[in-house]
C-alpha cells in the first residue's frame, strides 16, 4: 500500500511538473522531496523505466520519454482490459465517442482517408465468408473513423474497439448473416461521409452500434 501511494504521488509529480524530454531531479533530491529512502526512490524510477516512461541517459540523468503512438496505444489498451471495466460500459463509451466524432469526420475527411475506407470496404466484400477476417476488417473500419477525426487524444480511445471486438463478446455476430449486415451498414456509412450528410451518418452509426 505504501509503495502504491508513492507510485501515485510520483506519477502526479511528473505529470504536473515535467514534459517529455525534460530531465528530472536525481535520486537524493527526490528522496528528500518525498520523504523516502533513496532505495525506495530508485525502485520507483526503475518501475517507471520498465513502463517505458523514463529513460536513463549516460552522464545526464533520467529523462521523461516521449512515447511513440504505438506504445501509447498498447498502454491504453492494456489498462482498459485490466481495469475491470464491463462490456456494457465499453459499448456505451464507443457509441458516445463515435457519434460525437460525426462532425469532425465530415469536416476533416481527406481523399487519402476516403481511399483507405473504400479499400477496407472492398476487402470486407471479399471476406464475407471468412468471418475472422471480416471481424478484423470491421474493427479496422471503425478505427479509421477515429483516425479521420485527426485528434490524437481521441484516437487513443479507439482502443475501446480492442475490448468490444473480443471474441467472447461477439459470439452471436460470428455468422455470414451478420457479415452481410455489417458490410451493408459500412457501405451506407461511407456513402453518407462522401455526401457529407451528418444527420444520416449519425443515424447510421447509432443503428450499427446499438445492437452490438
Amino acid at each position: 500500500m505504501k509503495e502504491q501511494n508513492l507510485i501515485t504521488r510520483f506519477q502526479e509529480y511528473l505529470s504536473e511538473n515535467f514534459e517529455p524530454g525534460d530531465f528530472i531531479p536525481g535520486e537524493l533530491e527526490l528522496a528528500e522531496k518525498f520523504g523516502e529512502s533513496r532505495g525506495a526512490v530508485r525502485e520507483i524510477l526503475q518501475h517507471f523505466g520498465q513502463l517505458g516512461l523514463l529513460e536513463r541517459v549516460k552522464k545526464r540523468g533520467t529523462m521523461i520519454r516521449s512515447l511513440p503512438a504505438g506504445e501509447l496505444d498498447r498502454t491504453v489498451a492494456f489498462c482498459l482490459r485490466m481495469g475491470g471495466i464491463g462490456f456494457e460500459d465499453m459499448r456505451e463509451a464507443r457509441l458516445i465517442l463515435e457519434t460525437a466524432l460525426v462532425p469532425y469526420i465530415i469536416q476533416r475527411m481527406t481523399p487519402d482517408m476516403l481511399e483507405a475506407l473504400q479499400s477496407n470496404l472492398d476487402r470486407q466484400k471479399e471476406s464475407l465468408s471468412d468471418i475472422p477476417r471480416f471481424e478484423e476488417l470491421d474493427r479496422e473500419f471503425h478505427k479509421l473513423l477515429f483516425e479521420a477525426s485527426r485528434n490524437k487524444t481521441v484516437r487513443l480511445f479507439s482502443n475501446i474497439l480492442s475490448i468490444v471486438f473480443r471474441k467472447k463478446y461477439r459470439g452471436r455476430f460470428l455468422s455470414e448473416e451478420w457479415t452481410a449486415v455489417g458490410y451493408r451498414n459500412h457501405s451506407l456509412i461511407l456513402e453518407a461521409i462522401r455526401c457529407q450528410d451528418r444527420r444520416t451518418l449519425l443515424k447510421l452509426i447509432r443503428t450499427h452500434i446499438i445492437p452490438t
